[in-house]
């Protein structure tokens, strides 16, 4: 086949709680990750796309029109709901986001599309299909160009035969809807953008708000550039901090440490019921004021007749919260002891 390349679009897969079902169902949980590849590959290639990547259980797939990727992503949903599992049960939740990557033989060249595909995937849940603006703009052209060129033929044929073909190809393109989910910031703490979920028949509709930055309460800024390279060191943040309460970023200045802990502030907000936080310190001179601008920053409300840290304590409690200290040499031991005091 062709491989898709320049302009395309991306279809990326995860099953949803996937080492659960593999803590619960070591022994068949094999077979049905069988049953799901199969599904998987099967429905890409009578879509003409293209694997070119399996990452444990995730798909990621391209396409050279966007279509074939909703196309693919429907017969996979429906045929993953109508297996009969025998106890493992696999639910995959899908994203599919349209832009430019160039295909240099062994892999993918384009990371900023690249990363956009699997942040849309990650904002959905097991069953669910979402799309990107770009790719619903793309697929509202194509959409309606198909029903021209069907109204041009119905116009044209005096066969009864061929006028119902033509009504049942205008009732197939139509079958598909988008229900507009809004603009959502994912978790790359850019500017936000459109997401739709495909509807279908036979399609689960319903589904909690999506997994974005924005479902969680947080005061992250938005960036004007991708967070591109250094996963490395990432991976190494958010190991340190699945391992540790308290982690310390140092560097020269302008290394990117804020950049850095804001992305992975991001990337593990779901690991937080009460969302991510950050505090910035560089315009404070004064060490009184560090715990002010602490609450200011989660917009807690000094309360009369209660000082400032009973308040920070009453209010961070019985909280699950990440909480970012950026711009701490100036007062360094005061917001070590502010760290020490909040631990």
């Amino acid at each position: 086949m062709n491989i898709p390349s320049g302009d395309i679009t991306f279809l990326f897969t995860d099953i949803e709680g996937s080492t659960k079902l593999a803590q619960d169902f070591p022994e068949t949980l094999e077979a049905a990750l069988e049953i799901h590849h199969s599904i998987l590959q099967n429905a890409v290639d009578a879509n003409n796309g293209f694997v070119f990547e399996i990452v444990g259980d995730a798909f990621c797939c391209a396409f050279e029109n966007a279509y074939d990727a909703v196309k693919a992503a429907v017969d996979t949903q429906i045929k993953l709901a109508n297996e009969k599992w025998n106890d493992a049960v696999i639910k995959v939740r899908i994203g599919i986001h349209s832009g430019n990557a160039e295909w240099n033989e062994k892999n993918y060249m384009g990371y900023i599309t690249l990363a956009r595909s699997a942040r849309v995937m990650s904002s959905a849940y097991g069953e669910q299909i979402i799309i990107s603006n770009d790719t619903y703009e793309t697929l509202s052209k194509k959409f309606q160009n198909e029903k021209n060129n069907i109204n041009l033929k119905a116009s044209k044929t005096n066969s009864d035969l061929a006028k119902d073909l033509i009504s049942l190809n205008l009732r197939n393109l139509e079958v598909i809807s988008f229900r507009d989910l809004g603009e959502r910031r994912l978790k790359d703490v850019i500017q936000p953008i459109r997401l739709f979920q495909i509807v279908y028949p036979g399609l689960r509709a319903d589904f909690p708000p999506l997994k974005t930055l924005d479902a969680r309460p947080n005061n992250l800024p938005v960036q004007l550039s991708s967070f591109v390279g250094r996963q490395e060191v990432m991976k190494e943040v958010k190991n340190y901090l699945g391992q540790s309460r308290l982690l310390t970023i140092i560097g020269s200045g302008g290394g990117g440490k804020t950049r850095l802990a804001l992305q992975a502030g991001a990337d593990m907000i779901d690991d937080f019921s009460n969302g991510v936080f950050i505090a910035e310190f560089a315009s404070v001179s004064d060490p009184a004021f560090l715990i002010k601008n602490l609450l200011d920053s989660m917009e807690v409300n000094e309360e009369a007749g209660k000082s400032l840290e009973n308040t920070m304590y009453d209010y961070l409690k019985d909280k699950e919260i990440l909480l970012i200290m950026d711009n701490c040499e100036h007062l360094i031991n005061e917001c070590a002891n502010l760290a020490e005091m909040l631990l």
